[in-house]
């Protein structure tokens, strides 16, 4: 009698380690999906804020993606045309005015500072704002940088961690550091022909 209460005994222990085990499962997985609803809601509430705080500061186009977070300082001097994408940690400071166009990709990392410093200062160097303007169709590669004064001109591409800091010649593909033209793009059918 006393073998057969033992091996009972061990299977309501294995049982019950199975049922929390089953527990403990379930519960993990509950976890981890009110976890990602939570980031999933903040981030939709962060998108919706920025994008309510960009149309009453800004000029914006119609249909603009935000992947937060992104951070723009002096969204006054920021205009965004329509159709633009700006992915996730972006940095937009539009102190001395920054032009986006139609149809422009920005992907995530990238840094866009209209102002800087101007070295001739003997001290520190004297705060220098200088305007940005990123035309129609192009695209911004993943931590590039686009330094007071850059101009984008259409459809051209600035590769991933390029720093521009002049002029990026139209259906051209620029990238490094400074930023020089490594490319060209020759498929013209990218361009939006209507605008």
């Amino acid at each position: 009698m006393g073998r057969r209460c033992l091996a009972s005994s061990r299977l309501v222990d294995q049982s019950r380690k199975r049922r929390n085990s089953l527990k403990r499962s379930l519960l993990g997985f509950l976890e981890r999906k009110v976890v990602s609803l939570s980031l999933w809601w903040r981030k939709i509430v962060w998108e919706y804020e920025a994008k309510d705080i960009l149309n009453r500061c800004a000029s914006v186009g119609n249909s603009i993606g935000l992947r937060m977070p992104v951070v723009i300082y002096h969204p006054e001097g920021l205009r965004l045309g329509s159709n633009v994408s700006i992915g996730e940690f972006t940095h937009i400071r539009a102190n001395g005015g920054v032009t986006i166009g139609d149809r422009v990709l920005i992907a995530s990392h990238v840094i866009i500072t209209s102002r800087g410093h101007a070295i001739e200062h003997p001290r520190w160097g004297g705060v220098l704002d200088a305007p940005i303007r990123i035309d129609n169709d192009t695209w911004i590669g993943a931590g590039a940088i686009i330094l007071p004064g850059a101009h984008v001109h259409r459809g051209a591409i600035v590769a991933a961690g390029a720093v521009v800091t002049g002029i990026v010649d139209e259906m051209s593909i620029f990238g490094g550091v400074p930023a020089k033209k490594i490319g060209q793009v020759n498929d013209k059918s990218l361009l939006d022909i209507s605008k």
